[in-house]
């Protein structure tokens, strides 16, 4: 990471003009010679130089005055170095025009070098050492990118700022992630013993005080997703299947959204409820207006496997998916990607579909909000999606009551009932009345428990006393993959799991039985999610649902009362079979 040096150009009878320059030396004088080039500082930290430019913002006002009355260039200077408290030796010191060096580059090789510099920040936020690597690859000399990036900044083409900043109030922030960053170490770039470091988005490589992220300073875009005369022909959108009444009907309800000058929407679908497909419509509308689409899902293993249902609906789009370990150069108008992922991008899109937006890690997590706001134009749009939401106090709303097969959602019963301490599953056992509910149902039941050691116990308690076999998973067992797969097909008729099963599992004629369901780790979105495994099937539609506990909690109540307004939205709308519509 390159150090920087804070300049001013004082010119006579125009404003001062300050700049945060890598090499003093690339600083071109003015034709007619008026102007005095100072350097203000030694060569810095990033963040170190953009923290004297911050306070310098603060004063530019006085400072231009002091410059219009008197046009004494050691006036400002000593302000400017009284107020920073700068106590460098040697500093500031004028920048004779002597020193100016010429490029190595003709103007040819300059612009095509910027050009590539654009490209690859087009609607990204990169650290210099990717960009650098990027464009050694292209065949450029370090010197020569390392000048143009200096060059394009200073024409304002590009933008930059250091990676970790600091506020007037002695706060070091993340400039990627917007985190706090509180851990310093001895860097080997800048030399300091004490370089901030951000510990929270470094999964996408180190970000430090004398880090560089750059930008464009104005991305390209093709405009507002707005309706216009100037509509290219509709890609061409491929679907296996029609789409269900409900479906439709959210899928006009979204082009509308896309069309209108609303910000923000809610896609609440019952689970099962096909909402993927949903949006296919919207983003098919939005890439006819030529603008940049970003689907973002919170697991990395969902994006592999939308990659390839999205890459089928639309085969004539370029198609670009990102999640970690994938290159980070990829290019598409169409951007599939995890919403860590979302990280790397600035101001890149004029729609993002968010789904899952209930589900860890995206919920809860300030940093990944931030990511996926960051990622939109200023007038992009945000479409988020979840079977759960935790909150309703949005100004637009659309429902998917119904799953894709017309029948209501399973709704769960309860059962109060004590059952032993998770430490004496093992010794006690399960009550009879429990036991005997598994047993008079033979499908496949998939069992919740909220701990890994109740999981464990509960599997060695259902083995003695059914006369079925029976697994157990949770999220670190190493088998999980191959359990799943034997449970689907048969081989296993129980399973019992943590709630690492309570998503994107879609098995045939499951019965579903949350055990503890009082435990304060299940809150009603969870219950809501294991009790959407029953019934996804057309085959096996219905299902039973249990929720047993020794107290009905609210998160119970609430997790029932949601799946049964959903049925009888459904119902009102005569979306389901045998269901007379009111």
């Amino acid at each position: 990471m390159a150090k920087l040096q804070l300049l001013v150009r004082l010119t006579p009878e125009t404003e001062l003009k300050f700049h945060i320059c890598e090499e003093p030396r690339w600083f071109k004088p003015d034709h007619d010679g008026r102007g005095r080039v100072y350097a203000l500082t030694p060569p810095l930290a990033a963040d170190e130089v953009f923290f004297m430019r911050s306070q310098i913002e603060v004063m530019r006002g006085r400072l231009n005055w002091v410059w219009k009355k008197f046009a004494w260039p050691s006036a400002v200077v000593w302000l400017v170095r009284r107020r920073l408290g700068l106590a460098y030796p040697g500093y500031p010191v004028e920048v004779p025009e002597s020193i100016y060096e010429q490029w190595r580059l003709d103007e040819e090789q300059r612009l095509e070098l910027l050009s590539e510099l654009k490209l690859l920040l087009d609607g990204r936020l990169l650290p210099d050492n990717l960009l650098e690597q990027a464009l050694r690859a292209s065949g450029w000399w370090p010197a020569d990118i390392r000048r143009v990036l200096d060059w394009g900044l200073r024409m304002g083409v590009i933008e930059c700022f250091p990676g970790v900043t600091k506020t007037s109030w002695g706060e070091a922030r993340c400039m990627r992630c917007n985190s706090s960053v509180t851990e310093v170490r001895p860097c080997p770039f800048c030399g300091r013993p004490d370089c901030p470091i951000c510990t929270t988005c470094d999964s996408l490589g180190p970000v430090r005080g004398c880090t560089r992220l750059w930008v464009l300073d104005k991305p390209e875009r093709a405009g507002p997703l707005v309706p216009a005369d100037d509509f290219q022909q509709l890609p061409k959108l491929h679907l296996d299947f029609e789409l269900t009444p409900a479906q439709r009907r959210a899928s006009s309800e979204l082009v509308d959204f896309i069309h209108s000058d609303k910000k923000k929407v809610l896609v609440w679908a019952a689970c099962g409820a096909g909402k993927t497909e949903v949006t296919f419509a919207a983003i098919q509308t939005a890439l006819s207006r030529g603008s940049k689409v970003m689907f973002a899902i919170p697991r990395r293993d969902v994006v592999r496997e939308l990659a390839e249902r999205l890459r089928k609906a639309f085969p004539d789009t370029e198609i670009a998916v990102h999640y970690g370990g994938q290159p980070w150069q990829q290019q598409g108008q169409l951007t599939i990607a995890t919403t860590h992922q979302a990280l790397r991008f600035y101001r890149c899109f004029d729609l993002v579909v968010l789904d899952e937006v209930d589900a860890f890690p995206y919920h809860g997590s300030e940093m990944l909000r931030f990511a996926i706001k960051r990622s939109l134009t200023a007038d992009g749009k945000l479409v988020e999606m979840t079977a759960t939401p935790r909150s309703l106090r949005t100004s637009a709303v659309i429902t998917i009551p119904a799953r894709y097969h017309g029948w209501p959602l399973p709704e769960p019963r309860f059962l109060k009932i004590k059952l032993p301490e998770l430490n004496q599953l093992a010794d006690k056992g399960l009550p009879e009345q429990v036991v005997s509910i598994i047993e008079s149902n033979q499908s496949p039941w998939l069992i919740f428990a909220p701990t890994v050691q109740a999981v464990k116990q509960l599997t060695k308690v259902l083995a003695a006393v059914l006369n079925r076999r029976v697994c157990g998973s949770w999220a670190a067992d190493p088998q999980r993959d191959q359990k799943i797969a034997d449970f689907a097909s048969g081989e296993y008729q129980v399973m019992a799991a943590t709630s690492i099963m309570e998503r994107g599992i879609t098995l045939a004629d499951v019965q579903v039985m949350v055990l503890y369901s009082d435990h304060v780790l299940f809150d009603s979105n969870s219950l809501i999610q294991m009790a959407g495994r029953a019934g996804r099937k057309a085959e096996h539609p219905d299902g039973e649902v249990w929720f047993i506990g020794g107290r009905i909690t609210d998160a119970m109540k609430t997790a029932q009362k949601r799946i049964t307004y959903l049925n009888r939205q459904a119902a009102e709308q005569g979306l389901l079979k045998g269901v007379e519509s009111r």
